[in-house]
């Protein structure tokens, strides 16, 4: 086992990046139902990074969006397609998730996985510039 980080927002910050290549690879292999639910899971940790950045956590994922735009996206610190892109990809997760009937392809996953990593690059930048 190797070191890992200590604060809570670094910690989701390693698992949103983790959880990203995880629906890369999902997606790679055809596994586009996963690679749907893995992408909306790095959007979800990203998110959590921000809000542990500002001393904040959610006990849902309705809740944790809803601080995200409450402390975020509202003051204009997080555009709000990124709030779109977090709740797009929900709905998309919970059908790959309990809609057995649901079907993803693989511009169903690319979508998804090219709106976690905007949604992860806009916290980063957000978490690098509330460091400086």
């Amino acid at each position: 086992m190797t070191a890992s980080p200590t604060n809570g927002t670094d910690l989701e910050m390693r698992l949103a990046e983790e959880t990203l290549e995880a629906a890369r690879l999902l997606a790679k292999a055809g596994l586009h139902r996963h690679a749907v639910g893995r992408a909306y899971y790095a959007i979800f940790h990203a998110a959590s990074a921000l809000v542990a950045s500002v001393g904040l956590r959610s006990r849902t994922h309705e809740g944790l969006r809803s601080l995200i735009n409450e402390h975020f996206v509202r003051p204009g610190k997080l555009a709000a397609e990124h709030a779109r892109a977090f709740r797009q990809t929900a709905g998309d997760r919970t059908d790959a998730d309990y809609d057995a009937s649901a079907s993803f392809t693989d511009e169903d996953s690319r979508s998804d996985i090219a709106r976690a990593e905007a949604f992860l690059s806009a916290v980063k930048s957000l978490l690098a510039a509330s460091e400086a």
